[in-house]
């Protein structure tokens, strides 16, 4: 089972203190800060990007959605991983902060098992 799976049955809510939210998050600037910050080490489809260090958040969060879960819960869950990541993982903790981690979360929750250049980034 994915790590990121997992995180979804322990992760809680809330999201640091960042000024923006699920709904208001700039996914096209949160594509481009992922590819940026987070696509060496993280496999995404629709933003392009290889990494083979961190999960494959395609794998991990299109699994979840396939299980029910709401892109708003996958937004919590990520967020919460940039805030506090995986202790014994290589990703270093807030790589994006404030309204930089809202974007790139809402992103990646959205991006998750989309085709390159699908819907993610243009909503």
């Amino acid at each position: 089972m994915s790590a990121v799976v997992v995180g979804l049955a322990v992760a809680g809510c809330g999201g640091g203190g960042e000024s923006g939210d699920f709904g208001s998050a700039d996914t096209t600037t949160g594509k481009r800060l992922f590819q940026e910050k987070c696509g060496s080490c993280h496999t995404l489809a629709d933003a392009g990007t290889r990494g083979q260090v961190g999960p494959n958040l395609d794998d991990g969060l299109g699994y979840a959605k396939q299980q029910g879960f709401e892109e708003s819960t996958l937004y919590e869950v990520v967020l919460g991983q940039i805030h506090i990541p995986n202790e014994h993982g290589a990703m270093p903790a807030n790589i994006v902060t404030g309204d930089d981690a809202v974007d790139v979360a809402a992103y990646v929750a959205k991006a998750a098992k989309q085709p390159p250049g699908g819907e993610a980034a243009s909503r």
